[in-house]
């Protein structure tokens, strides 16, 4: 770092979802103590960002400094120039960005960056010239490249399940879309034709059920890894203890009961410890590390629920590939994902039970990365477990959303404790990494809010004033070969695409397009723009939009060029899910949008609300400044000059 710059070094945390608005609201509520240090010793602002409020240009913009018309990151689903307007480019990828990272050019300035699950980080932009470490960093929940299973529920007598989401694929892309999402199995005895040998003692016949471990299962289907899964079996062996019914299990790999997966059999609640397994994936074998836990065994065997979050590798997450191992052995089993595509379907209990540990592996990898590598100038680091938390609890965690007293308590529940957990995932970095020469930056890529009314269906609008057709078609799929609708491009003027776009159908742009460019086209936009507007919400009475814009418009909201669409919109905070479709700065119930911004530590004036209005794109510019770096080259942001202690730093000699 240059000589007398205020921060020899910075850590950057990551809270995907977190609407500054909601932050404060849990410190008021005392649920996050940590936070309020930061905030008591530090600076803080309702933040601007993006537009959409979604995770790929959120995360993005905070570590460019550039806005997503100029990184091109712009939405999970983004339009592909002269592909059919149903076609579109996936946007977790970082070879997506046209903007130089903050963790680039440290290395520029022959600075080391360590990232530990940093979003949108992958695949690594890390030369490693400067001793640079990558761990893991691509998307929320199932989106990533190097699972080697999702969750499997194994049970017994189970009925019924719970909602996955409330929210579309298009902004939660975090939840399985499958309609089962548990993996029935039976019970078996195991007399003596059975095959069975070296049963445990047993006050009644053990039972037997087959658990099949299916790699690649649960796993989302632009990111799971190459080749075909092969199954690998398991035995769930219950048993009774005493005469008071089944109440253990075993797990092993074959009908014999010493063959033991696990060192513990288990009690109802509890779980087991991590081992190493290896499993084939195509022409590869992968090791990885394996749990469960029995989360219930009825005493007369009629249900059971065994339960096995994701399947990690011990390596080909990180960059360098070694230090996969180095955090084997240092810190333990690594795990990306905490179990949120399993909400609904397991217990509360156990997903905070998996949410703690994913916490403790982040912050344990951060600190020994940061303990063994001392030339570190910058640290990112980053969960989504708060926007998880969003998507499955804070619709409902609200009185305005309507829901009964009861399901707003076990909604707003459902935050508090999550919050909770990862204000102490904070606490722990700032005990072992905040000190005098260290600045600590709080952010979060969008908010979140309750709802209200139904999501607004924009394709519904369209479809009503004539500007969007569909046709039926038929299509295979697991029940066979059914009937579905799809668009019919031949009559359709327009269609939304991503979260916030709308695209018409131009002759000669679009390889379907019936719309001419000229007057047609602008006729066409006045028309779309109409139909949002006259919209009214059959439930509400009222208009759910807040803005359509035409693209050359759009650039008030930091929107411009060919990746936008013809027409731009915005809905009411109280017509989306969590967020997406939501402006930057919309508030409704105890949650908003505006992003979180706290900075606190070395350099930095004490217990402060700033007045100026920050920005998302002002958050890497400040930190080069404080630590004495160059800006990153593509940046579009201010410094933060009103959060600093001394502003001209490096004027003084």
């Amino acid at each position: 770092m240059p000589k007398g710059s205020p921060a020899k070094r910075f850590v950057l945390i990551g809270m995907d979802g977190v609407g500054m608005e909601n932050m404060l609201h849990m410190v008021r509520e005392g649920r996050c103590p940590n936070v309020k240090r930061l905030l008591e010793q530090g600076v803080y602002r309702e933040m601007w960002g993006v537009l959409p409020t979604l995770t790929p240009p959120g995360w993005t913009t905070l570590v460019t400094g550039a806005w997503p018309s100029t990184h091109k990151v712009m939405d999970f689903n983004i339009y592909k120039p002269g592909a059919p307007l149903d076609e579109t480019e996936w946007g977790i990828n970082t070879r997506l960005s046209r903007a130089e990272y903050l963790w680039n050019t440290m290395e520029r300035a022959g600075t080391t960056p360590l990232l530990v699950k940093y979003e949108m980080s992958w695949p690594p932009t890390l030369s490693g010239e400067t001793g640079g470490v990558q761990v893991e960093g691509t998307g929320p929940g199932i989106s990533n490249h190097a699972q080697i299973a999702g969750y499997h529920l194994f049970t017994v007598g189970r009925q019924q399940q719970e909602k996955a989401s409330g929210d579309a694929a298009e902004v939660d892309p975090s939840a399985l879309r499958e309609n089962r999402r548990y993996d029935p199995v039976t019970f078996s005895g195991t007399n003596d034709t059975s095959g069975w040998t070296d049963l445990p003692p047993s006050a009644r016949e053990p039972l037997a059920a087959e658990l099949t471990i299916q790699p690649l299962k649960r796993s989302h289907p632009s990111m799971k890894r190459q080749g075909e899964g092969q199954p690998k079996t398991y035995y769930a062996l219950a048993y009774a203890s005493s005469d008071s019914g089944y109440d253990r299990v075993r797990v092993t790999r074959s009908k014999n009961g010493n063959d033991r997966v696990f060192d513990a059999d288990l009690a109802p609640g509890q779980w087991s410890p991590f081992t190493a397994e290896r499993f084939t994936i195509g022409a590869e074998s992968v090791d990885g590390h394996v749990q469960c836990k029995l989360i219930a065994l009825a005493p007369d065997a009629s249900k059971l629920d065994l339960f096995f979050p994701q399947i990690w590798p011990v390596s080909g997450y990180t960059f360098p590939d070694g230090v996969g191992q180095e955090i084997l052995d240092n810190v333990g089993p690594f795990r990306q994902n905490p179990g949120r595509d399993a909400l609904g379907v397991i217990d509360d209990d156990t997903y905070f039970e998996c949410l703690e540990h994913h916490l403790e592996a982040l912050s344990g990898v951060a600190v020994h990365l940061a303990k063994t590598r001392p030339a570190w100038t910058g640290l990112f680091t980053q969960t989504h477990s708060t926007d998880y938390a969003n998507h499955f609890f804070i619709a409902s965690s609200d009185p305005i959303s309507g829901a009964p007293a009861d399901v707003v308590e076990r909604n707003y529940r459902g935050m508090v404790r999550t919050y909770e957990a990862c204000d102490r995932w904070v606490g722990r970095l700032m005990d072992a990494l905040l000190d005098g020469d260290t600045v600590f930056c709080l952010v979060s890529d969008h908010g979140g809010t309750p709802t209200t009314y139904q999501v607004t269906n924009v394709a519904d609008v369209l479809e009503q004033a004539g500007l969007l057709a569909y046709k039926e078609s038929t299509a295979p799929g697991p029940g066979g070969v059914g009937r579905r609708r799809e668009i019919d491009w031949t009559k359709t003027k327009a269609a939304p695409q991503g979260v916030v776009n709308i695209f018409l159908n131009v002759k000669g742009r679009e390889p379907t397009g019936i719309v001419e460019p000229g007057e047609e086209y602008e006729q066409v936009r006045r028309d779309v723009i109409h139909a949002l507007t006259s919209y009214r919400d059959p439930q509400a009475g009222y208009c759910p939009f807040t803005i359509a814009l035409r693209r050359e418009d759009a650039e008030a909201v930091a929107m411009w060029g060919e990746l936008v669409g013809d027409v731009v919109y915005a809905t009411l905070p109280e017509f989306d899910g969590a967020h997406g479709h939501q402006l930057p700065s919309a508030v409704w119930g105890w949650g908003g949008q505006h992003t979180m911004f706290i900075l606190s530590g070395a350099g930095i004036r004490r217990g402060t609300h700033l007045d100026r209005q920050v920005r998302q794109v002002d958050v890497a510019p400040t930190l080069a400044y404080l630590t004495g770096l160059p800006t990153p080259a593509q940046a579009e942001g201010r410094v933060v000059m009103e959060a600093l202690e001394q502003p001209d730093w490096h004027l003084r000699d």
